[in-house]
């Protein structure tokens, strides 16, 4: 069942038929807070009729020969083996180059994708380069002007801010930011959704700490904090339609007014249930009220992202945060009632030493220690270096080592009872090229498909164009996939983050190694 909490347009008079596609299956789809918002600007306007389409779907109203424009929200690099099947599923050629007159439009969007699109280039017709505003303007041009040809469509529509047309080859695309005037939240709930009749709201967006590695921070420059009482109003509402409120953004608990909001869902609570969730915390904003708050509002775990072992690898990140304040922010979760913490990690940084490794066994055993009887879980991920950060030209570290360092933590981390979940080495390293990568990959990913889109068919695949000189070999590629000799990065044409910026934190944390 789904709830609308927007008026929906009854009486429209459609120009173009869109399909707003998620690639993933339905529940996802209803949990992505960026794909749903974008969804309803589309759905409000008088010129397009859009339709979600998923990458489970049995049915569609609009038939793929009727459909004008489809378009696809991405949220990670991997999302192009479903974009893919989807496209063959409904019988769309798979290169921009071999659509004709009569094929509908093929774009994309979200955060994989606009840091780099130069891996999919050959996929999309059109891509949509920064935030939703920019999606609406060339959809609703589309609508106006769709008499012109395809390829005159493409010259116009290549004009507008935000917008990269590939077939035009590298041309100079600012990056629009939206200006939030009113939060974003959840627009439809919907029980078949991952996180169930949950009203998700973007508080803030961006961080102001800006750690090395983040590509969420980096490419949502600059940070931007929703007015208080729109937040409180918009959560009010929807508190008539559901008892699970999330907030969400990369800093949320440095909003200004942070405090004000947690009191009025609390204040909520305490007349009728509220299940309230948060995003994953910094350690040194989450406080003992936070805490308390989440218990009484039924949670029984949080996140916090601590990123380093140690207080020095922590400062090359740019992670402000001490051993102190993460012992402290630990007692403070287990005296507030809460029975654990998910503690998010990472290895493969920059001049990372094993005294980095081992400190944070360390600091594992010493929570540990001082909170008995209290559950902790470390998630352990590897470095992958993103466009647009100042950790974009870094060597990403071989698989072998990387290996080696998740064996002996977790060995280390059972010796004290601490569950270590790490993220898959080899699959980190198909991420890695597809993050930097500078040329297309899309003769390699279509292969991929055919035999299986498994990891399985990546490296086999890999390991055939690798022998025919195509590619050099995966972990080469992965440690730097693009000509790194060059005074350049292959995206920065894409101008979503200040050059001098990033050059600048490059030059600081190079001074720390």
């Amino acid at each position: 069942m789904e709830k609308f909490l927007y008026a929906q347009k009854s009486d429209k008079h459609p120009k173009i038929n869109v399909w707003f596609a998620y690639p993933a299956i339905e529940s996802f789809a209803m949990a992505s807070l960026g794909y749903l918002s974008i969804f309803k600007l589309l759905d409000l306007s008088e010129n397009i009729f859009v339709e979600r389409v998923y990458a489970d779907s049995k049915t569609t109203r609009c038939s793929v020969k009727d459909v004008d424009v489809i378009g696809f929200s991405t949220s990670f690099e991997i999302d192009i083996l479903t974009v893919v099947k989807m496209l063959k599923k409904y019988n769309i050629a798979l290169k921009s180059s071999q659509r004709g007159q009569n094929d509908p439009l093929i774009f994309a969007g979200g955060p994989a994708i606009n840091a780099n699109p130069l891996p999919y280039q050959d996929f999309y017709d059109f891509i949509s380069i920064g935030e939703g505003q920019s999606t609406l303007k060339v959809v609703e041009f589309i609508a106006q002007n769709k008499h012109l040809k395809r390829d005159e469509l493409l010259e116009k529509i290549k004009d507008f801010e935000g917008i990269w047309v590939p077939k035009f080859g590298k041309y100079d695309v600012k990056v629009v930011r939206d200006v939030l005037l009113e939060p974003v939240s959840t627009p439809i709930l919907s029980d078949k959704s991952f996180f169930k009749d949950t009203f998700v709201i973007e508080i803030e967006r961006g961080c102001p700490k800006m750690c090395n590695f983040c590509l969420a921070s980096w490419l949502n420059l600059p940070t931007r904090f929703l007015d208080t009482q729109k937040i409180i109003n918009s959560i009010s509402n929807a508190l008539e339609y559901t008892d699970k409120i999330a907030l969400l953004g990369a800093y949320v608990a440095g909003h200004p007014d942070f405090d004000k909001i947690i009191d009025f869902i609390a204040e909520k609570n305490e007349i009728s249930p509220v299940e309230l969730s948060i995003s994953s915390l910094r350690a040194d904003l989450a406080d003992e009220k936070l805490f308390k708050t989440l218990v009484k509002c039924g949670q029984k775990h949080a996140t916090i992202a601590i990123e380093a072992g140690s207080e020095r690898m922590r400062k090359i990140i740019k992670k402000d945060l001490s051993d102190e304040q993460i012992y402290k922010t630990v007692e403070c979760a287990r005296l507030s009632g809460l029975k654990g913490l998910k503690i998010y990690t990472m290895i493969g940084f920059p001049n990372e030493l094993q005294s980095d490794i081992e400190a944070l066994v360390t600091l594992a055993k010493d929570l540990k220690n001082k909170n008995k009887g209290f559950e902790l879980a470390f998630s352990l991920s590897t470095l992958i270096p993103k466009a647009h950060t100042p950790f974009e030209d870094v060597v990403k570290e071989n698989s072998k080592s990387l290996t080696e360092k998740i064996e002996y933590l977790k060995k280390e981390m059972h010796k004290i009872g601490i569950t270590l979940r790490p993220s898959s080495v080899e699959w980190d390293a198909i991420q890695a090229v597809l993050s930097r990568c500078d040329i297309s990959l899309a003769d390699y990913i279509i292969e991929v498909c055919e035999r299986g889109g498994n990891l399985g068919a990546f490296k086999h695949v890999w390991k055939e164009f690798h022998k025919k000189k195509i590619f050099k070999s995966l972990d080469e590629a992965a440690q730097m996939p693009y000509d790194n000799s060059k005074n350049t990065v292959p995206w920065e044409f894409i101008k979503a983050v200040p050059r001098e910026l990033i050059e600048s934190r490059q030059k600081e944390y190079l001074s720390l190694v």
